[in-house]
């Protein structure tokens, strides 16, 4: 029996995988400050120099975690829209795909970079496009499953995303009670702001 051997780019393109899942797993686990370039070239197991050959700097590592972290994101947020003709998703599956998602590790290993970025001028210069890219695929994506043609749908979407953002931040470090309420009360909220005029 013959062993298929990959070519030295597939070896390469799994090597940098492996790296930046090593990456993404110590940000979720111990936060940026802890991430250095020695905690993820043990995590994944790999000499130093193939760690630099990949990544020469810990800033660049952290911005292929950046484009991990949109793509993993991104899976998560991305429904299938509607076919045509059929019947836009009702605003409360729209506020439960948002809040579902903000709970989710992506999101978690988000902040922390978003977080480090306010003061690593190089982190911020990788994290703005790919937040615009963000940004705007989530904001298609959900009000694609609200309705595109809904006139209103581009400020509740931005409303909605807001709204749970906020109360996602406010029960990082302890749970707080009634968050759950204040969802359930929104989504009976955008439903009245959805409403078209006669």
């Amino acid at each position: 029996m013959s062993t298929v051997r990959r070519t030295q780019q597939e070896r390469s393109a799994a090597t940098r995988a492996k790296l930046l899942e090593a990456a993404y797993a110590s940000l979720l686990e111990r936060g940026y400050g802890a991430t250095t370039v020695g905690e993820v070239q043990q995590r994944a197991g790999v000499a130093r120099g193939t760690l630099l050959h990949h990544f020469p700097t810990r800033g660049s590592l952290m911005a292929g975690v950046v484009e991990d972290v949109v793509e993993r994101r991104l899976r998560v947020l991305t429904a299938p829209g509607p076919d045509a003709g059929s019947a836009a998703a009702s605003w409360g599956e729209m506020v439960d795909l948002v809040w579902d998602e903000l709970r989710q590790p992506p999101f978690a290993v988000a902040l922390e970079l978003w977080v480090a970025a306010r003061t690593d001028p190089d982190l911020r210069q990788a994290l703005l496009p790919l937040q615009e890219r963000i940004y705007g695929t989530v904001h298609r994506s959900v009000t694609r499953l609200a309705g595109d043609d809904h006139p209103r749908a581009p400020m509740l979407v931005q409303f909605t995303i807001d709204l749970l953002t906020g109360s996602h931040l406010a029960g990082i470090l302890r749970p707080r009670a009634g968050t759950s309420a204040v969802v359930e009360a929104w989504k009976v909220a955008v439903q009245e702001l959805a409403r078209r005029e006669a």
